[in-house]
């Protein structure tokens, strides 16, 4: 019935696919046959992984980054078809198959209208925090609630035909919660909070897990401090030049010392450990020690499934970078973590028995200095600024007062009432963005009801915007930058719809997969549908495909 159900699947949706290319690399080991359902589902996510560090970088890699490039099915092409490229959409993009106006997930934070303040995207104040490593009680409340469609894990543990034993973990909560999803029995979801405390909460257990409790009280983070962040390689191994422009100033080098000059932040030891391979490397090891003591994917029948949230990377280019000497650094290391895990997991599941899927949540854009300085019209502006142009054009309009509830990047949101009245003030919508235009680096301009509307339009950002608007958490009036154009004084960031932010990596290898590179659209909302059908599960709402020609026939 397996090969019947995979093979009608196929014929299906072949229409929407071109022919694959063929293959490129060996496989080393021979996989199951198709019909084989995996044991173990293995969910990577490396935060802010542009899609071009496979063409720039890979010939650095040797482990598992380059087992996957040479033995898997890479998408070359795959983007996300949305506007707002944040962590929290992504990860609710790749573990339920649909997209921020379906999920919900619109950003990692949002103003809530009815509390009159800004909320992450997994605050749950219902919840209480359960600490791990014999910390405190923990401080941040997170659960999975906002999420509005069952994840790859909650569709997994409803209808696999033996309860299957999921775990979930990233250094932040909104990574561990949505790839993990809303939780249940036999599933851990954790992360770790700013400070450094190992966490879940009441919406995913009772009472800390022996088995993560154990490993954290064995392996302090604080032995770290002191401890030395080198160069891998020689530098000449490296491309580009280090400390280029809007890079950090001096004393910002190899090596770094991970100790810490101020109690909390990015100069604490702990944020300087976060931000570098040794938090890779960290949960890595919690990742394998899991996976070995709760024998995941080791049983005769069922699948279970490891969702792992990479986050240094995202640490380290958001200050150096994507070009960085850093950066290609941190991507050395964790090919060599990639590699122990897979090596692993060959021994104890056994290679061509579990099938990985690797994204990422979003790409990055360049630093503005660098892209200044060969040439592009680059640059920042500030959100202060943003706030403070358009406060002055509304007392214009309307007198004296608070108008502004909200100012991020790209929504605004206005004060109670102010909507309805540029609504009905004739030409007030015209002067706001006639303001807005005196600032550096804007592009365009949309509003609330025209990103709501489901009206034709041939205009690429408008359609993109509807695809992250969720009605009562998106904003009542967005702007885009231009390329290269970055709201924040220093360093770089994601958000935009430019393809640096949407372009990222659709990865497959293992069992059922069939290795190559496919020049066929794809998004990471096609993963959790395409895991569907290799452990014979049905999603309740999926808005990607099932990536059939990686498929074996």
């Amino acid at each position: 019935m397996r090969r019947l159900f995979l093979t009608l699947a196929i014929a299906a949706a072949a229409w929407t696919v071109t022919a694959a290319q063929q293959g490129r690399g060996r496989a080393t080991a021979s996989p199951p046959p198709a019909t084989t359902t995996p044991r173990l589902v293995v969910l990577i996510s490396i935060d802010q992984f542009r899609a071009n560090y496979i063409e720039r970088y890979q010939s650095q890699w040797t482990r598992g980054l380059h087992r996957l490039v040479t033995t898997g099915a890479f998408y070359p092409l795959a983007a996300y078809p949305y506007a707002v490229t944040k962590t929290c959409a992504g990860h609710s993009t790749i573990s339920t198959g649909t997209f921020p106006w379906t999920h919900g997930m619109i950003d990692n934070a949002w103003y809530d209208r009815v509390q009159k303040k800004s909320v992450t995207c997994t605050e749950d104040a219902t919840v209480n925090a359960i600490a791990f490593g014999g910390e405190g009680g923990g401080t941040e409340k997170h659960s999975g609630r906002m999420q509005m469609v069952p994840a790859f894990a909650d569709e997994l543990r409803l209808q696999a035909v033996r309860p299957p034993r999921i775990v979930s973990m990233s250094l932040k909560a909104r990574s561990a919660i949505g790839l993990g999803g809303h939780g249940g029995p036999q599933t851990m979801v954790f992360w770790q909070e700013e400070e450094g405390t190992w966490e879940t909460s009441t919406a995913y257990a009772s009472a800390p897990w022996p088995e993560v409790d154990a490993y954290i009280k064995a392996h302090p983070i604080a032995a770290a401090r002191g401890s030395k962040w080198t160069r891998l390689k020689p530098e000449s191994a490296y491309f580009g030049w280090d400390k280029a422009p809007g890079e950090p100033a001096a004393g910002q080098e190899f090596p770094y010392t991970i100790d810490g000059t101020a109690a909390t932040g990015e100069n604490s030891f702990m944020g300087r450990w976060q931000r570098s391979p040794l938090s890779d490397a960290y949960l890595n090891g919690l990742a394998m020690t899991l996976a070995d003591k709760l024998l995941l994917g080791q049983q005769p029948t069922g699948t279970d499934m490891l969702a792992v949230g990479y986050t240094a990377l995202d640490l380290v280019c958001h200050q150096f970078g994507p070009f960085s000497h850093e950066v290609q650094d941190l991507l050395m290391r964790l090919d060599e973590e990639l590699g122990l895990l897979f090596a692993q997991l060959d021994k104890t599941v056994g290679a061509g028995r579990y099938v990985v899927a690797l994204s990422a949540d979003h790409g990055v854009a360049p630093l503005p200095e660098q892209a200044a300085a060969a040439g592009f019209d680059a640059g920042r502006t500030s959100t202060a600024a943003i706030r403070k142009v358009l406060q002055s054009e509304l007392v214009a309009m309307f007198g004296e007062g608070t108008h502004l509830a909200s100012v991020t990047n790209p929504y605004i949101v206005f004060s109670p009432g102010i909507a309805d009245r540029i609504r009905a003030t004739p030409d007030a919508r015209r002067r706001i963005e006639t303001a807005m235009r005196t600032l550096n680096g804007m592009s365009k301009f949309y509003w609330s009801d025209d990103i709501a509307s489901s009206a034709a339009t041939d205009d690429d950002l408008l359609r993109m915007l509807r695809r992250s608007y969720y009605p009562g958490r998106s904003g009542d009036f967005a702007y885009i930058l231009k390329p290269y154009w970055l709201a924040q004084a220093t360093g770089t960031t994601h958000g935009s719809p430019y393809d640096y932010d949407r372009r990222v990596p659709v990865m497959l290898m293992g069992a059922g997969i069939r290795a190559g590179q496919y020049f066929t659209a794809a998004t990471p909302a096609d993963i959790a549908p395409t895991l569907a059908l290799l452990t014979g599960i049905t999603l309740s709402r999926a808005e990607g495909r099932v990536l059939v020609d990686a498929l074996q026939r």
